[in-house]
């Protein structure tokens, strides 16, 4: 295992070293040394601490890009920072390695085996075309998960009753917290894809390649497009939850109907036995042979008023 990580990095290594002589000086946030020596070189600021504007200084556009994008079974909030000159690009990722950067790396090594010409506008071109992919597969990812949801919620509504029993607080709970945190990658997703569609902006200020003049206003498209999608999945997310927010209110008002019902009637009855339980003196119901029926029977009777009156008026549906 550990031979084939070695191999791995070394392959890596060589890739990094190919494209940095066509112009892709790649970084990460972990490397220190590196960082410092290529802002020092280049004169730019390619810290977090810099903000999420987008900026041109000492020659460079300075572009971070911030999104959603599933690797390696899980969601990560990656944030990269690139820097567009007109002689080099540099990209600086800020936590991990991405795997999106790796798919990127390839394209643009293929492209140059095949004769291709690569240059930064070409490198960041298709670098943001395969993190718009990226964002893709993670939100498609996501709405299926949703769908999941939807039959969770079906079920908490009364939809679907799978072990004859209505599902609880607790199994509401359990969704309404998922429903929560897929919002919140949702709405990162389509933050993201603004800052994609404005990276996208400004590499079409300085694309002189004509084909790429054709291809930005399609990916422009495409990124929107992403955008318009998540942002329905948002919608769809919220009225999940408005649904569950519903459903929690219809069951504890039934909750509160049932042992309404039940106080009501059992408080005559209780009233009868509370007035018998007394110690009088005398008391001529005692005397009569059929005087203790003649309770229970009022207790009785006294008991299905209420119940019958409560049918009547269609409080127990």
């Amino acid at each position: 295992m550990s031979a084939e990580r070695s191999n791995l990095a070394l392959a890596t290594s060589e890739a990094d070293n190919r494209l940095h002589q066509c112009g892709w000086l790649r970084l990460s946030a972990r490397h220190s040394e590196r960082m410092a020596a290529a802002q020092s070189e280049h004169g730019l600021d390619l810290s977090p601490a810099r903000g999420r504007a987008a900026i041109e200084e000492g020659g460079f556009i300075v572009i971070p890009v911030e999104m959603v994008i599933r690797e390696g079974g899980q969601y990560l909030e990656a944030t990269v920072v690139f820097a567009l000159g007109k002689q080099v690009l540099i990209s600086v990722e800020q936590d991990v390695r991405l795997n999106a950067l790796n798919l990127a790396s390839e394209q643009l090594l293929d492209t140059l085996g095949a004769g291709g010409a690569l240059d930064p506008v070409v490198m960041m071109f298709t670098i943001l075309e395969v993190l718009n992919d990226s964002a893709h597969a993670a939100i498609r990812d996501i709405s299926a998960r949703l769908d999941e949801h939807s039959e969770a919620v079906a079920v908490a509504s009364g939809g679907v009753e799978m072990s004859k029993r209505q599902a609880g607080v607790a199994d509401i709970a359990g969704t309404a917290i998922a429903l929560g945190e897929a919002e919140e990658l949702v709405a990162k997703a389509v933050e993201g894809q603004l800052m994609l569609a404005r990276a996208g902006r400004w590499l079409r200020r300085v694309a002189g390649d004509a084909r790429l003049q054709q291809s930005l206003p399609t990916l422009l498209s495409d990124i929107h497009s992403l955008r318009r999608y998540a942002r329905f999945q948002h919608d769809k997310i919220r009225n999940l939850q408005q649904s569950l927010m519903t459903t929690l209110d219809i069951k504890q008002n039934q909750v509160i109907k049932v042992f309404t019902v039940i106080t009501a009637v059992f408080t005559p009855p209780t009233l009868v036995a509370a007035f018998y339980g007394q110690n009088f003196a005398y008391m001529p119901e005692l005397e009569l042979p059929w005087g203790e029926w003649m309770v229970m029977l009022l207790t009785g009777l006294f008991a299905l008023m209420p119940l019958a009156y409560i049918k009547r008026k269609g409080w127990m549906r």
